[in-house]
């Protein structure tokens, strides 16, 4: 049973950090548009010397700094290393009931889903991969009914 449990608040705490990383990362993407223009101008540099450069750098990086953005970067970081950590458990750990094979496999299709265009105007659209994440997707609804047919037979 510890098994059980342990393996299901591992994919809970991933799923967490998961959420607290997209909070993160959509607050990383604000703060870099509020950032002043000419940051958003590095093509600029071209013909400029290596001190007017160095003090255009010094600026990024004082400018990002005052606007929270290397805060917010570094705990990035330190949430990507916290998912690597309890993903590394969570595939070291045998599920060993169905309800913690659900938790990994619905882990598993939220993180592919993430990765995989299915709209097939998009430009990054690939059928193969659009077509395992269906079948996933199916894989993981046949489950959930299956689990809940159980349940409620138990009931």
């Amino acid at each position: 049973m510890a098994v059980i449990a342990s393996t299901i608040l591992v994919v809970r705490r991933i799923a967490d950090l998961q959420r607290r990383r997209q909070i993160l990362a959509e607050r990383q993407d604000r703060l870099r548009r509020s950032l002043p223009e000419w940051t958003f101008a590095p093509l600029q540099l071209v013909g400029m010397s290596a001190a007017e450069i160095q003090a255009m750098m010094n600026d990024l990086d004082r400018a990002e700094e005052e606007s929270g953005l290397t805060d917010v970067e570094a705990e990035i970081e330190q949430i990507d290393r916290q998912l690597e950590e309890l993903e590394s458990t969570l595939l070291a750990t045998p599920s060993r009931s169905l309800d913690a094979i659900q938790a990994v496999l619905e882990l598993a299709i939220s993180r592919f889903r993430e990765q995989t265009a299915t709209d097939p105007s998009d430009l990054f659209y690939d059928y193969g991969d659009a077509r395992i994440l269906f079948l996933l997707e199916r894989a993981a609804d046949d489950l959930r009914a299956l689990l809940a047919e159980e349940q409620r037979e138990a009931s």
